[in-house]
């Protein structure tokens, strides 16, 4: 049975026919080999930028006699890694497929950013609003009280430092992997409903180790990528899944920003 069986809520204006914006190369690009060679080059590159950072830092005592343990929680070196291993995905990818897709990287993955400017108050409101609900439905899950996340918001600096790289740099990396390659490669092979399951067990399990493996905190965040499953399949535009999830980010940030005083006293978030 397809998503467009049931009626959609008034969150976005009606599809229309998107067979304009599609690659005439093919309408489920990616490839599934294609995805499998993009999972494998990202992997390969952020595992070694990452090991050789923490063996640079480690070895010079950068961040004086810390162990690799309190390291990767440490966001003056977590987040700059991950700033350096995501670009040198990305370059290596749009180098890539670039040459392989003939419409180019962006039509390859369906990025379609004139849907954005289609849905441009639908997207933001959606975003936050799932935003909202999540930090609600909270309430009500078994959440353990501390977190390994939790590490990251010891002081102002480093709060700022993920704020702006959840809500600005996470979001686009994290679209074009499992909206952009993941979910369209799997499609054509189990249909809508099952590739958005196989697409959102990834993307939970990828933030598994920040909430300490806790069912209650991966529940939410499987919802919210169904979510964006169904943003990306709508609109066909990974850009509209991208801004949505910034949104979602956005809440997020802003509540603990609201709660802290503007990160001026964290200690609060531990009441």
């Amino acid at each position: 049975m397809s998503w467009n069986s049931y009626p959609l809520p008034e969150v976005l204006p009606p599809a229309v026919d998107d067979s304009h914006y599609r690659s005439p190369r093919a309408n489920e690009t990616p490839a599934f080999l294609e995805m499998v060679a993009f999972f494998t080059l990202a992997v390969i590159l952020i595992t070694l930028i990452q090991a050789f950072g923490a063996a640079v830092v480690i070895h010079w005592h950068l961040f004086g006699r810390i162990s690799l343990k309190k390291l990767v929680y440490e966001p003056r070196f977590t987040i700059p890694m991950m700033l350096v291993s995501y670009s040198a995905v990305a370059l290596a990818t749009v180098a890539l497929f670039g040459r392989v897709w003939p419409d180019g990287f962006l039509a390859g993955i369906h990025w379609n950013f004139s849907q954005v400017r289609r849905y441009a108050l639908w997207l933001p409101l959606l975003g936050i609003g799932i935003g909202v609900a999540m930090q609600l439905a909270s309430n009500y899950l078994p959440i353990p009280k501390e977190l390994p996340v939790d590490s990251f918001f010891q002081n102002a600096l480093d709060a700022w430092m993920v704020a702006l790289f959840g809500v600005f740099i996470a979001p686009i990396c994290e679209e074009i992997a499992f909206r952009g390659f993941l979910y369209p490669s799997l499609r054509p092979w189990t249909g809508r409903i099952i590739a958005a399951f196989l697409t959102s067990l990834p993307f939970a399990f990828l933030h598994a180790q920040q909430v300490a493996h806790a069912w209650g905190p991966l529940t939410l965040v499987f919802i919210v990528s169904l979510v964006l499953v169904w943003v990306r399949e709508r609109t066909n535009s990974v850009a509209c899944s991208a801004l949505v999830h910034a949104c979602y980010n956005f809440s997020i940030f802003a509540a603990i920003f609201y709660a802290s005083g503007g990160f001026q006293h964290l200690e609060r978030l531990k009441d």
